[in-house]
């Protein structure tokens, strides 16, 4: 193999796993609950501590059922930015920024739930690249931490309101 043509294959191969990461933020907003599956390992190491939340390895279907509560918002953006991929044999990681936006309508009142962070995803190579874990470090909260917990306190009871039926 060439030089050149090494270099565009792990080119193409940090591509892949950007790919994945980005595809993790865009179901995420779309509320792409299969296309959000497929990206994951059968099992996924999921640290949110930061926010709360899930620090434990759980089952992907788990980890995406546990994702849909997301639902009972009425829009979110988990933007990305600064993403670099490390690749090392048939794992890698990629690590990036990003701005979580959160809103729900409570009542006559918006509330947003943003904040600023890094992700650390771990992928493995498994016909393509798969999400192995998800690290979330909060940086900042833009709206502030109360306004960020009153956002998902609202959306998590809109979503068990719709689900209970």
């Amino acid at each position: 193999m060439s030089q050149r043509s090494a270099a565009i294959d792990a080119f193409l191969d940090r591509e892949a796993a950007v790919a994945a990461v980005t595809c993790y933020a865009s179901a995420l907003d779309a509320c792409d609950w299969g296309g959000y599956r497929a990206l994951f390992t059968d099992e996924i190491a999921i640290d949110y501590g930061a926010i709360g939340s899930l620090v434990a390895t759980v089952p992907a279907d788990e980890w995406t059922d546990r994702c849909r509560a997301l639902e009972g918002f009425d829009a979110t953006a988990h933007q990305l930015h600064n993403i670099v991929p490390t690749i090392d044999g048939d794992n890698a990681m990629v690590t990036s920024i990003v701005d979580a936006v959160h809103v729900v309508g409570v009542d006559d009142r918006m509330l947003l739930g943003d904040l600023i962070g890094r992700y650390t995803h771990r992928l493995v190579r498994q016909d393509g690249w798969k999400i192995a874990g998800v690290t979330l470090t909060v940086v900042a909260y833009p709206a502030g931490k109360e306004a960020f917990d009153a956002a998902f306190v609202a959306a998590r009871a809109i979503f068990a309101e719709g689900n209970s039926a």
